[in-house]
This record gives structure tokens, C-alpha cells and sequence, in this order.
């Protein structure tokens, strides 16, 4: 490879992660500014979580297109096309008259964010050789884990010494600094194929994982019906259902589901959604835990935080270069045990315990858990022939998605069932830690069961 190629790969690579940056990172930027909200706004807790609740929806539903918009649109275009969405989205958001708007501002960014979050790893999937895939998704690893992990602390700061608006407004020239920057050094790396997308597909795939996440969302509220929380999720298991089906009897299917067909690919996709669910559920969980519980300022609880990003961010490449040079189990193995004994003591916090062993204990337990993470979406990926990886990655980021909603309810939904017989708010957060460490255990086990693995 010249040194000018090598460099415009890497002008292009850091335009697509600063885009995909700024907008996971809005992902949980407004997690400290929902009370503020609350009272401009004059809106109620459960209609402010829409802010987060309808963004994470809306972008589950969009991700299984983002493989369509790669093959369909060049990917100047295509880029320019979502950071322009997420722009607007900003701009609706920064000058919102009221709620409503605020509301549709976030679920216009959320659109941006429901096709870059696949679309940036599928690029670099692309234009990194197969040998150094490892690499490759470790440096998207980077983006995804420190935006939406540094997202609170950085909004409890701003929310100090200005107004919520200002968690938008922060956004839009380092927006428009990623517009400027596609233009110049983001290359087409697809050939554009003039397919028209399968309405069904689209159909099916949007109200199936639409009404999934809903009642997953719902899952977590102390005060949804059950009974329509099922009812939805049911409809959208359905729909789901429908959806592979489907796959399957057109000619130009919106996802290749034949990739299931390879038992390393279902492993190691199995075995990313349980580490993914185990990260995610307790970024919720011990934010409120620290702050109802050891009753620390929401900056504190942010800060508590920061290790564990810097840690997953920092390890995130090193385990895909890892894995390129030494495969799977040995670095997996240690990874979920270290998670796991890390995790362990989650399950005895209380209101005596030391905030500083609670952030040492964090940060050891997410460094070891993206030692397994990484390497298993690798491994995945590796046992796909080419044409198939982009298909592969996109269906590994929409599941991610339904199981870090999944784990998310259950630790939210088991807190406040054990909350509600024990009388105990301690005891209530205790069980709700100790879901996340029953999915580490069954991803360990799992990873005991790995083989050497095949590249396709």
C-alpha cells in the first residue's frame, strides 16, 4: 500500500468515526438533562424518557436498512445524506418551541444514528484487509463504547452552567466540521447496485423490531400493563418471524439470513449479544444505584463512569489485534472470568460501600468483558465469505440492540419486582446486578466451548 493511499484511509476512517462519534455520543447526553426538561417542558417522568426511549426505538428500526443504503448509495453520499439528517435533527431539537418538537428533534437524529452505527463498521470491515478485521472492529469498538459512555458526565457538566439546549448546540459544528470533511476524504468503497428495497421487508422489519423494543421498553416501566407489554411483544415476535421468512423467497432479500447457516457465525453472535447485554444494563443500573443509594451528585455518578470508557475504549483495538495474531478462546477465557469475579461483588453492594472500590471494580470488570466482546464479533464475522460480512455485521449491531434492551428491562424489571415483595431498595438493586452477572456466566460458559476458528 502507497503512504498516499494509507494516509487517505486514514482521513477517511477518522471522518466516518468522528460522525458515528458525535452521534452515539447523543445517544445518552440527555440523560441528565431529562429534569430540567421536565420542568420547562412541564411534561411528566414517563413522557421526558421518551427522549431516550423513542431514540433507541427508532434506531433499532432503521439499522437492518443500513445494509440496503450501503449497496444502494455511494458512500459519499450516503454519509452526507445521515450527518444531514442528524444536523437537522439538532437544529429541530436547539430550537424547539416545546416538547413535541424536542421529541421529533431526537427521533430525527435517531435515524442518522440507526444507519451509522452498522454502516461505519461495515466500512471498515471493507477497506481493512481480512487479515486485520480484528483491528478494524476494535477501532469501531473505540466510538461505540466511549460516546455513549462519557455521554452523562459531560451533560451533568454542561448542565452546571447552561441550559439543556446547550447539549444540542454542542453538537453542530463538529456536524458540520464531519460534512466538510466527507466531502474531501470519503471514498465510494461499494459499487452502487440500482435495487429497489423490498417494501414488505422494510414493512415487516420496521413493525416487528418497532414493537419489540416498545415492550421491552415498557418491560422496565414500574407502571406499564403487563398484559398489553405482552401483547406487543408478541406482535412483534411475530412480525420478526415474518420477516426471516420472507427473507428467504425474495431474490434480493433485505438482510442475507443464509449467514446463520454457519455455526461459528451463531456462536459468536451469541456469545457478542450476552457480553453486549452484560455492558450495557448497568450503564442504567449503577448510575441510579450510585445516586439513590450512596447519594452522590449526578456529576460524581457520571465521573464513577469514566475509567470503564477510557478502559473499553483503550482495550477495544488491542483485542482485535489480539485476536488477529492470536485467535479467540485464551483472550475470551480470561476476559469473562475477569468479568465475572469482577461482577461478583456487584451483587452485595449496599449503601456502606466505598465508591472508589465500586469504579476499581467497574472498570476491571468492562476491561475484561470487551476482551471477550471484540473477539467473539470478530469470530463471527471471520467464518462469513466477503460478500456476506456486511449482511453479517449489520444483523450482529440490530441484535445488540434488542439484547442490550432485553437486559436493560430485565435488571430494571427484576429491581423493581424485588423492590416491591422485600420492601428493600438495597436488596431490590442487589437482584437487579445479579441478572448481569447471571448473562456473564452464561457467556463464559459458552466461550469454554469455542474452537479454533475457521476464515472464510
Amino acid at each position: 500500500m502507497t503512504t498516499t493511499k494509507r494516509k487517505n484511509i486514514i482521513l477517511m476512517m477518522a471522518t466516518l468515526l468522528l460522525g458515528s462519534f458525535i452521534t452515539t455520543l447523543a445517544e445518552t447526553l440527555m440523560n441528565n438533562g431529562l429534569p430540567m426538561i421536565m420542568v420547562e417542558t412541564h411534561v411528566n417522568q414517563m413522557n421526558a424518557q421518551w427522549l431516550n426511549t423513542g431514540y433507541m426505538l427508532v434506531a433499532g428500526m432503521i439499522m437492518p436498512l443500513a445494509s440496503y443504503f450501503m449497496h444502494r448509495f455511494p458512500l459519499r453520499h450516503l454519509f452526507t445524506m445521515t450527518m444531514s439528517i442528524f444536523l437537522v435533527g439538532s437544529l429541530i431539537a436547539t430550537f424547539a418551541p416545546n416538547f413535541l418538537f424536542l421529541l421529533i428533534g431526537r427521533l430525527v437524529q435517531a435515524i442518522a444514528v440507526g444507519i451509522n452505527m452498522p454502516l461505519v463498521t461495515n466500512v471498515l470491515t471493507i477497506i481493512i484487509p481480512a487479515k486485520n478485521r480484528g483491528l478494524a472492529i476494535g477501532i469501531a469498538g473505540i466510538i461505540i463504547n466511549l460516546g455513549p459512555a462519557i455521554g452523562p458526565t459531560l451533560s451533568g457538566v454542561i448542565l452546571e452552567f447552561y441550559s439543556w439546549r446547550m447539549l444540542f448546540i454542542i453538537l453542530l459544528p463538529f456536524t458540520v466540521l464531519t460534512l466538510i470533511c466527507t466531502q474531501f476524504f470519503v471514498e465510494n468503497v461499494l459499487k452502487p447496485e440500482k435495487t429497489a428495497a423490498d417494501f414488505p421487508s422494510v414493512a415487516f422489519a420496521i413493525i416487528g423490531l418497532g414493537t419489540l423494543l416498545y415492550s421491552l421498553g415498557r418491560l422496565g416501566e414500574s407502571s406499564s400493563n403487563i398484559i398489553s407489554t405482552v401483547l406487543f411483544a408478541i406482535v412483534g415476535v411475530i412480525f420478526v418471524a415474518i420477516f426471516i421468512k420472507w427473507q428467504f423467497k425474495i431474490a434480493n432479500p433485505l438482510l442475507d439470513l443464509h449467514v446463520f447457516a454457519y455455526s461459528q457465525y451463531r456462536l459468536g453472535i451469541l456469545i457478542t449479544l450476552l457480553i453486549s447485554g452484560a455492558i450495557m444494563a448497568p450503564e442504567l443500573m449503577l448510575p441510579l444505584f450510585n445516586q439513590n443509594i450512596l447519594k452522590v451528585s449526578p456529576i460524581i455518578s457520571g465521573e464513577v463512569m469514566i475509567p470503564s470508557a477510557l478502559a473499553m475504549a483503550f482495550l477495544s483495538p488491542l483485542a482485535g489485534r489480539l485476536y488477529d495474531k492470536f485467535g479467540i478462546k485464551k483472550m475470551a477465557i480470561i476476559g469473562s472470568l475477569l468479568g465475572l469475579i469482577m461482577a461478583a461483588p456487584m451483587f452485595f453492594y449496599d449503601a456502606q460501600t466505598s465508591i472508589i472500590w465500586i469504579t476499581v471494580f467497574y472498570a476491571l470488570r468492562c476491561a475484561g468483558l470487551i476482551l471477550c466482546y471484540t473477539p467473539a464479533q470478530v469470530y463471527a464475522l471471520n467464518a462469513l465469505p466477503q460478500k456476506s460480512v456486511v449482511s453479517g455485521n449489520t444483523i450482529i449491531v440490530t441484535m445488540v440492540q434488542v439484547a442490550n434492551s432485553f437486559c436493560t428491562a430485565l435488571a430494571v424489571t427484576t429491581k423493581n419486582i424485588v423492590q416491591s415483595h422485600t420492601s428493600s431498595v438495597i436488596t431490590g438493586y442487589q437482584w437487579s446486578f445479579g441478572t448481569t452477572i447471571l448473562v456473564t456466566l452464561l457467556a463464559c460458559l459458552l466461550i469454554f466451548g469455542v474452537k479454533r476458528d475457521v476464515k472464510n
